[in-house]
């Protein structure tokens, strides 16, 4: 009798063991939360960088179906916050719309229906970082590529486009989690 459960108890850990595991491992999204830029670690190309003061936080969320929903602020040298953009879409390669203040002012006053003008696609390369593409009226307009470090705590986003004057322009944007 003493034997079974004993057969019975590690049988219990074993399997309790076996489970945790699994429960605490599926894609754990280390996206999700709250990035405030690290405005000393950032870097702009030819730059200059921004004023002193301003900055950049996203927060992102999980939507029930698997999307992703990104918020980004923008802080004027002053602290103010500006809406930067925002965006619900799953990391699959096909574009979603993406609104800025002036797009989703437009849409929500619209009583004919939402113009969609600006659209971001996600394109996951691994767990840890995915290729993104903005496009305003179908002409990408940027191009970037966002890492998350291995322990979840930074996010890099390198930027590459051309501005109004032709010239190329590398930006990576540095990212603290909150």
């Amino acid at each position: 009798m003493k034997r079974s459960w004993v057969v019975i108890g590690l049988t219990l850990v074993v399997c309790s063991t076996v489970f945790s595991e699994q429960g605490s491992s599926p894609n754990v999204n280390l996206l999700i939360g709250t990035w405030k830029q690290n405005m000393a670690k950032s870097t702009y190309s030819p730059g200059p960088p921004p004023p002193a003061g301003s900055g950049s936080v996203r927060q992102y969320a999980a939507g029930e179906d698997g999307s992703i929903v990104a918020v980004t602020m923008n802080v004027s040298p002053e602290g103010l916050p500006s809406l930067g953009a925002v965006s619900a879409a799953n990391y699959d390669g096909k574009e979603y719309a993406q609104h800025t203040m002036a797009t989703l002012a437009m849409s929500l006053g619209s009583h004919i229906g939402p113009r969609i003008d600006r659209t971001i696609v996600y394109k996951p390369i691994d767990q840890y970082t995915v290729e993104i593409v903005q496009k305003q009226d179908g002409q990408v307009v940027s191009m970037s590529t966002r890492t998350i470090s291995r322990d979840g705590k930074t996010m890099t986003e390198r930027f590459n486009f051309t501005n109004a004057q032709g010239q190329l322009v590398t930006n990576v944007l540095v990212f603290d989690k909150q």
